[in-house]
């Protein structure tokens, strides 16, 4: 009885670990302005369209499957996905997730759309780019946009159970350092 109950849950696990909610979308990172400079506030827009038909996708309540990257242009040669420490749920055991997923039924016509806001600020040495509610701090050092002023914003959206996801559009802006 106890394998019985053992392979039960394994096949659970397996078959909602195995479902990529953002395959066939697209998702796009928008913002307000393409050029910001220190103390500027920004809009950021997330954008979830799926490729042909209706789709179902779910997201965190917290948005935690959610990850942004603000990069110089000199670090996206070394970028790597670092994954955040957060701790990721399985299924329910009772088969309600509304606690802590939200769904979405996405068309064309109507997408996946969260407006998320930001503040960029800097230190002596570097540009600093917040998101309080993804709980994102990323930094960037200030040499790097003297060369370059262009950054490059990335990102993914990974799917509530497991680690499959997609990428979002790399969004590329202009931070006028002085």
């Amino acid at each position: 009885m106890k394998n019985i109950l053992t392979m039960f849950l394994i096949s659970i696990l397996g078959f909602s670990c195995s479902k990529n909610d953002f395959k066939n979308t697209n998702l796009y990172l928008e913002f307000d302005k393409e050029a910001y400079q220190s103390n500027d506030n920004f809009e950021l827009t997330i954008r979830i369209v799926p490729i042909e038909h209706e789709k179902t996708i779910r997201i965190y309540k917290s948005l935690n499957n959610i990850e942004i990257s603000f990069l110089s242009k000199a670090e996206q040669f070394g970028f790597h996905q670092v994954l955040n420490e957060r701790f990721i749920e399985g299924p329910s055991m009772t088969g309600d997730d509304s606690e802590y997923i939200d769904e979405f039924t996405i068309s064309k016509d109507k997408p996946f759309e969260k407006k998320l806001f930001g503040k960029i600020s800097e230190s002596e040495t570097e540009i600093i780019f917040e998101i309080s509610e993804l709980k994102l701090k990323n930094k960037i050092n200030k040499n790097d946009l003297i060369e370059d002023s262009n950054i490059l914003v990335k990102g993914i959206c990974r799917t509530v159970y497991g680690i499959e996801g997609k990428s979002f559009e790399t969004k590329e802006l202009k931070i006028i350092v002085e």
